[in-house]
């Protein structure tokens, strides 16, 4: 019951915190980037769970509001925009490392650019994989493609049933 009752909970917080941020929370002040899911939300939670007692009281939860709260409000008047939430430091870090990951995946040659021949390739590899190798791609094969998760985000552990995996 406890863990279903964790389990409920802290995927509530997380969507919540997402939505309230945009994001899912940032370096630095977040756990492992290449953590497996169980044990991203576990960091997660001993985040929120300042005094370590194993609960998340509502003052913890509201410090931890406040706390993502002030990162978007980067001029400190209490209120945020399109604008301010745009050039926010979460943003620009966000962006930051879905460009690293960009060139991480297309830059053939390890220069950290990206050529036109680069993208072209690992796109045209994905076209034949959709494909079976053939000329064309069905509805249906470009639909069964887009539900696959990207080889990109797969972890390259194997979750187990205590992760969260």
């Amino acid at each position: 019951m406890r863990k279903t009752v964790f389990t409920f909970t802290l995927t509530a917080l997380v969507a919540a915190g997402a939505a309230f941020a945009g994001t899912a929370p940032t370096a630095g002040t977040t756990p492992a980037p290449n953590a497996q899911p169980g044990q991203w939300r576990q960091q997660f939670f001993d985040k929120i769970d300042t005094n370590h007692d194993g609960t998340i009281s509502r003052a913890e939860y509201q410090a931890w509001v406040d706390s993502r709260f002030a990162k978007l409000d980067t001029n400190g008047d209490g209120v945020v925009n399109a604008d301010e939430i745009a050039t926010s430091p979460m943003a620009a870090e966000r962006v930051e490392k879905r460009a690293q990951g960009f060139v991480k995946r297309y830059d053939t040659t390890g220069s950290g650019e990206v050529s036109r021949a680069d993208f072209e390739a690992k796109e045209m590899q994905r076209f034949d994989r959709m494909s079976n190798g053939a000329d064309s791609v069905t509805e249906d094969q470009f639909a069964a493609a887009a539900t696959r998760p990207f080889k990109h985000r797969r972890s390259t552990t194997t979750p187990s049933p205590d992760n969260g995996g």
